[in-house]
């Protein structure tokens, strides 16, 4: 009977942890779709107040408005063929992705992180970095 109920519990705690966990920080989509479009303003909403950003030579924290002019300006030099998702997770209020971007100059490493701002994810920080292929 003992055995009959742990396996019960257990099965239930690993049913419903997924859900618990993954469901507040999850990545958005539509950031993904941002990427594979090459979609600044997409993307830019998404942005914190505040966000690191990492684009050829630009490395530093900029605000929101800065940040959007500076993506703006990558993707209208560098068009996008595709964006493909290579690994994603989520620990605690933060979610990250990495994936590989694909244009007209050249391939790119991504690297995307999200934090919870009220009930809404924010990137936090954003690399672009060339890619070494």
């Amino acid at each position: 009977m003992k055995t009959k109920r742990f396996i019960l519990f257990a099965a239930t705690i690993l049913l419903t942890l997924p859900f618990a966990l993954g469901q507040s920080t999850d990545i958005p989509s539509d950031i993904f779709t941002a990427l594979n479009n090459g979609d600044a303003g997409k993307l830019s909403a998404y942005l914190n107040n505040n966000v690191e950003l990492v684009i050829g030579n630009k490395n530093d924290v900029y605000s929101k408005q800065q940040a959007s002019g500076i993506i703006s300006d990558f993707f209208r030099q560098n068009k996008v063929t595709s964006f493909q998702l290579l690994h994603k997770g989520n620990k605690d209020a933060a979610g990250f992705a990495i994936g590989e971007l694909k244009t007209s100059t050249g391939t790119y490493r991504v690297y995307v992180l999200t934090r919870k701002a009220g009930n809404q994810p924010v990137i936090q920080q954003l690399r672009i970095e060339s890619s070494n292929e």
